[in-house]
């Protein structure tokens, strides 16, 4: 079984809380709704020297590429899915993660709201439009 943690005096612990990750259910999930294992978030902790600010932005950015990967509209009844619009609430606060850590922001919220606005393969009424 993968492992997971939750355990804020440390620095594993302190990235889910920036980011959100601390479902252990989670684990079995697929998606941008899988929860990270300890494992992972070490990684990304190495990758971005121990900043756990960074850390939780990549792991945000990583949830978010899972959800454009989907990049779709679902509509049942009256529950609407969009999961779109959760990569980019994703990246958007990864891009706040990384101005807090003083990193280079690599997101630009609104430069990718302007693309998608401009994109006829964006369905009419949209949130994007």
């Amino acid at each position: 079984m993968p492992d997971f943690t939750y355990d804020v005096s440390n620095l594993t612990g302190q990235v889910r809380l920036l980011s959100g990750d601390t479902d252990s259910t989670g684990l079995s999930r697929a998606g941008g709704d899988r929860t990270r294992t300890d494992t992972e978030i070490g990684a990304l902790l190495t990758l971005e020297g121990r900043d756990v600010r960074l850390a939780a932005a990549q792991l945000l950015e990583g949830k978010a590429a899972e959800y454009a990967s989907i990049a779709s509209l679902t509509v049942q009844g009256g529950i609407r899915q969009d999961y779109r619009v959760r990569s980019t609430r994703l990246l958007e606060a990864a891009q706040l993660l990384r101005t807090q850590s003083g990193a280079p922001v690599v997101f630009n919220a609104a430069l990718n709201a302007n693309v998608l606005a401009n994109n006829s393969n964006f369905e009419e009424g949209s949130p994007w439009l």
